[in-house]
Parts: structure tokens; sequence; C-alpha cells
């Protein structure tokens, strides 16, 4: 006998990752919302919109942040996130388990207990070695927060993008404390049965296209979909990723036609 379906989320939760903020979002929000789901995307603390600065955070605010979001509204939710707030996504599901209905990760952090992306980039590329946006990270001298050189940036995480767009959204970025930068979570009792979703994205040049095949492998319930595109697809696909996450969370797989448009 087939297992019962999950119920639908009522709304999704978008989790931006490292350097990132919520306006990483704005593209793909209304794309969401005429497909008929409401989507917040959060302000982590420290990203230079949250009341908390960088050089202040600890991990429990993260914690606590996304908790609070869970909880403040309608449920269940779908947590969805890129890159680094992948791990939030594993965090947001053991903290609140009852709550969390499905959960995806774009380009992002599918870590296993305990691992964390520097295990990844020594999987991949050997030990001691790194790729990506890793090795051009400038540290704060108090080591509470670190940056990204704009040109680098733009070269790595928005590669696919026009170049003034690329540029813009690269100056956007703000410190990101070390406190959520290599979180290291663990899967609750239940991860294995919930419905997950990745999006590998094959241009990438920051989470190599290699690193995510490698978080994804093994993984239980998980549908994994490709997508030509850079880091951020949420900026420059922004009504595909609507499409996809559509589809998936109405119930099609990756090569069935979507659904009629009608409310969640």
């Amino acid at each position: 006998m087939p297992a019962p379906m999950p119920p639908r989320p009522e709304r999704l939760i978008l989790i931006h990752g490292a350097w990132a903020g919520a306006w990483v979002w704005e593209a793909l929000v209304p794309e969401l919302a005429a497909l008929g789901w409401p989507a917040e995307a959060l302000d982590l603390p420290g990203d230079g919109a949250h009341p908390i600065p960088a050089g202040r955070v600890t991990a429990q605010d993260y914690r606590d942040t996304l908790a609070r979001a869970i909880a403040d509204g309608p449920g269940p939710v779908a947590l969805v996130g890129h890159s680094g707030g992948g791990m939030l996504v594993t965090a947001g599901h053991a903290l609140c388990p009852d709550r969390v209905s499905h959960a995806a990760w774009i380009a992002g952090m599918l870590l296993r207990d305990g691992q964390s992306f520097d295990d990844i980039q020594q999987a991949v590329a050997g030990p001691g070695q790194r790729f990506g946006i890793t090795s051009h990270v400038v540290v704060a001298p108090d080591g509470a927060s670190s940056t990204v050189p704009v040109d680098k940036a733009a070269a790595l995480f928005f590669n696919d993008a026009e170049p003034e767009t690329a540029r813009a959204a690269a100056a956007r970025l703000t410190p990101q404390p070390a406190a959520g930068h290599r979180m290291r979570v663990t899967r609750a009792a239940g991860f294995d049965a919930l419905p997950k979703y990745y999006l590998l994205a094959t241009q990438d040049r920051s989470v190599l296209p290699q690193a995510q095949r490698l978080m994804c492998d093994g993984v239980p319930k998980l549908t994994v979909e490709e997508i030509a595109a850079g880091h951020v697809p949420q900026l420059t696909r922004a009504a595909e990723l609507a499409a996809r996450l559509d589809r998936w969370l109405r119930g099609g797989g990756p090569d069935q036609p979507q659904g009629p448009g009608t409310s969640p």
C-alpha cells in the first residue's frame, strides 16, 4: 500500500545563503505567488537587514530566527534553502519537524550529520584543496565575519547573469557571520521520510556540480533535477525555478507537464 501523501505546504520559507540577504529571492517571490504559493524570504542574522549585526551573531541566533519564522504563520511549511542556506533547511526540520512538510535545496548544502562544506570540498578536490569562492574569502580581523570581493562574487556566483546585473548583485552582498558560515547540523528523526527536492545548477562555479552530486548521493526520498544555470538560478531563471518547485510540490515528476494553475 503506498504511503500517504504529505499535506501541501501553506507557504514557503526562502532561506538565503552566505553573504546574501532576502533580496536574492526578489525575482522568485512574485513568480511563486502567480502560481498560488505564498513565499516569505527571510533576512538572517548579520545580513545587513536583520537587527543583529554580523559581528555579534551566534549559531543560536540563526536557529531562533528560523524557528520563529516557521511558527509565526500558517503551516505546514516548505523550507527552500539556497547555497549555505541549505544547512538551515536541515536545521529547520530538526527544530520543527511537525511543521515542515517539504524541503528543497537550490545548489545548496545538503550535508550529512556533523559534515561541513569543507569536507565536501576535500572529497571533490583532494585533501587541503578548495574551490569556488572559498580561496577568495576575506576574514575580518576579529574573525567574527567575512566578505567576498565584488569581482570574484560576480564571476563565481552570478556568472550566467548579464555583466551589469552580476556586478549589481555582487555589490549587494554583505559581511557573513562566521557563526553561520560553516554550521554543522544534525538530521532529525523523520528526515529520511521527508519529501526532498534538489535543483542542481550545472553551470555553478562556486558549489561545483560535482559537489552538488556528491551531497545528493544516497539521500532518501530526494528528487534531483538539473538546471543550466549558475549558482543563483532564482536571480537568472526565476520563472523556470518557480515552475519546477510548483510541479514538485503538487506531486508531479520531473518529466511530467505542469498541472493547472489552481491555488494549492
